[in-house]
């Protein structure tokens, strides 16, 4: 066994994982910052950039929307088989959501559970999910963007990215006509179709992107007016930035092209990191699926009962992350108990 700080170079798929824990782990401070640390959106005056980060990381779920753009389209570069495409994507997304829909109604209500909710994966308005779950309008999105990527596929065969490209284009100037004739507010446009969607298309077109990047000028650059506009945004506003202004259409958008660079920069760029923080993010960029839909439920266990929080903020966070790294670990392998349960019945059957 390596030591703990040994130096190496983490192969394709444990950077892929390392984004997904990234993602992740944003996901985590802002819903612990807003829901646990303070009150929703408190106004925070700080021009701490960790702190900035934490406030603001609503962000960090369209990298999980960026990034399943940009490895589907490695997956299926040449050809794609329906039926195995949307087998997978089904056997990936239901049994788990499903079983975060069923812990739900054992924690948090007490009464016999409105029986829609089992049919909310499948609604377009992201209402129907109670506050607990309401983190899973994320889920809806997703699956909207799995099922439009056949036809984006075809799009790509037959007009190359060019056709890909009109695409995009027409769902941002679309979000944008939205956004401003009907005076949109940021958190319906936050949770808009139209924006997770072009979110996802920009992921499809990053990966078909071929030729040599300057990887690492690009990375200093989007990095660079990323934390000036955050920066910036947030001291003009101590809210949501420009919550109700017009550029909050760029800034959301551009926050995908930041993405796009960076996943782009992290994957194909020689990159050494300590043999341990390699090891722990490739694990939770294994449970990402799991830590999402189970850690807001921590969150939420612990608002209830706050009496079993300590003083120390610190702590808290570090306490409430943990468990649920626990806790999606612990019902993604009862997942695979099950599953193998299933596997093991029908050879028994078939014998």
């Amino acid at each position: 066994m390596l030591p703990a700080f040994a130096l190496i170079q983490p192969n394709y798929s444990d950077k892929i994982n390392h984004i997904r824990a990234l993602a992740a782990c944003g996901i985590f401070a802002f819903h612990y910052e807003h829901f646990i640390a303070h009150a929703f959106f408190t106004p925070l005056k700080s021009s701490n950039l960790l702190e900035l980060l934490a406030y603001h990381g609503y962000f960090c779920v369209y990298l999980f929307f960026v990034l399943s753009g940009f490895l589907l389209a490695k997956a299926y570069s040449d050809q794609l088989d329906l039926k195995t495409f949307f087998t997978r994507r089904i056997g990936r997304i239901f049994p788990a959501y499903y079983l975060c829909i069923a812990v739900y109604c054992l924690l948090f209500t007490t009464s016999m559970p409105d029986p829609e909710i089992m049919l909310a994966i499948f609604s377009y308005n992201l209402g129907v999910y109670p506050g607990p779950i309401g983190h899973l309008w994320f889920i809806n999105r997703l699956l909207e963007c799995y099922v439009s990527f056949p036809l984006l596929w075809w799009i790509v065969q037959k007009t190359g990215r060019a056709g890909l490209t009109v695409i995009y284009l027409l769902c941002l100037s679309g979000g944008a006509y939205w956004v401003l004739h009907f005076k949109v507010t940021l958190p319906d446009y936050y949770f808009s179709l139209v924006l997770c969607l072009s979110h996802f298309i920009l992921g499809i077109l990053a990966a078909y992107q071929s030729g040599e990047s300057k990887h690492k000028l690009y990375v200093i650059i989007a990095v660079l007016v990323f934390i000036m506009l955050l920066e910036w945004f947030h001291q003009k506003t101590w809210q949501t930035p420009l919550a109700y202004a017009r550029l909050s259409v760029l800034w959301l958008n551009f926050i995908a092209v930041l993405f796009v660079v960076l996943i782009r920069a992290y994957s194909f760029l020689p990159v050494y990191l300590p043999w341990f923080m390699s090891l722990l993010m490739r694990k939770l960029g294994k449970i990402s699926y799991s830590f999402y839909l189970y850690h807001f439920l921590v969150i939420r266990f612990f608002i209830q009962h706050r009496d079993l929080l300590s003083a120390y903020n610190a702590l808290n966070f570090v306490g409430l992350f943990l468990i649920s790294i626990i806790v999606a670990v612990f019902f993604q392998q009862l997942l695979l108990l099950f599953s193998r349960g299933i596997l093991y019945i029908k050879q028994r059957v078939i014998l």
